[in-house]
């Protein structure tokens, strides 16, 4: 699951949901955006807020799932 997937279905917005995230600690709109985007993985203490906000388990978070090759 994507986490805009997960977002768009608890029903927040990207400014909606880093509102709430700030209730409890740190984190910009922009690092939020990274985040979604893939292009950053947050640390696990925001991963699993995020992830207890959105009611999605972390493990099916799409983008912070570990991918390897398989030729390594």
């Amino acid at each position: 699951m994507k986490i805009k997937e997960a977002r768009e279905a608890a029903g927040y917005t990207q400014e909606k949901l880093v509102y709430r995230i700030n209730n409890s600690m740190n984190c910009s709109l922009r690092n939020y955006q990274n985040i979604e985007y893939g292009t950053v993985i947050p640390n696990v203490t925001l991963a699993l807020l995020i992830a207890h906000l959105l009611e999605v388990d972390p493990r099916e978070i799409d983008e912070w799932k570990f991918k390897w090759d398989k030729d390594l």
